[in-house]
């Protein structure tokens, strides 16, 4: 089984992403959701959002559990496949991911940002095999956008061939 296959039937692939990028963006943030150079694709930082709201937000340490911070890794890992899904049109095309860097919204003196940012890890190579295993940093930090407390970034090595034109958040349209 493939990594497309493999991300669908974990339900990784269940969103219309195109829908997501059209919703009104409360932080004002403009950017892109993807940027190709070559055969590398970067993503814009993702963080977990549900039903249009953050998943767990707050301080992890202060508030926010390490196993609710690790849930939000996870989920935020999930909208970061999405993107490389909707960018390349299949998953299969990733050859390997190259970077992730995970920010943790912490409190002071919290030092598990490595056991929160493990949770995407643990997705990626279930979605990716040992192409997931990827250079890492887990970064402590005070403050992310709407109060998430992980926030993702990623970038991956893929086939080369053709991407989808990036989806821009609202305040980026306008």
């Amino acid at each position: 089984m493939g990594a497309h296959a493999r991300a669908a039937a974990l339900g990784v692939l269940d969103v219309d992403l195109e829908a997501m990028y059209a919703l009104d963006d409360p932080s004002g943030a403009k950017f892109l959701s993807h940027v190709a150079h070559g055969d590398v694709l970067h993503l814009s930082g993702t963080v977990a959002m549900v039903d249009g709201q953050p998943l767990h937000p707050g301080v992890v340490g202060a508030g926010v559990t390490v196993d609710e911070a690790r849930e939000a890794a996870r989920v935020a890992c999930v909208e970061a496949i999405r993107v490389l899904a909707f960018a390349l049109g299949d998953l299969d095309r990733v050859r390997r991911v190259l970077t992730l860097t995970g920010y943790v919204n912490s409190a002071p003196g919290f030092p598990d940002q490595p056991r929160v940012i493990n949770a995407a890890t643990d997705l990626l190579v279930e979605v990716f095999g040992d192409g997931g295993l990827c250079a890492r940093a887990a970064i402590g930090c005070q403050g992310l956008a709407l109060d998430s407390s992980v926030e993702l970034v990623l970038s991956c090595q893929f086939d080369g061939g053709d991407v989808r034109d990036a989806l821009p958040t609202p305040a980026a349209r306008a």
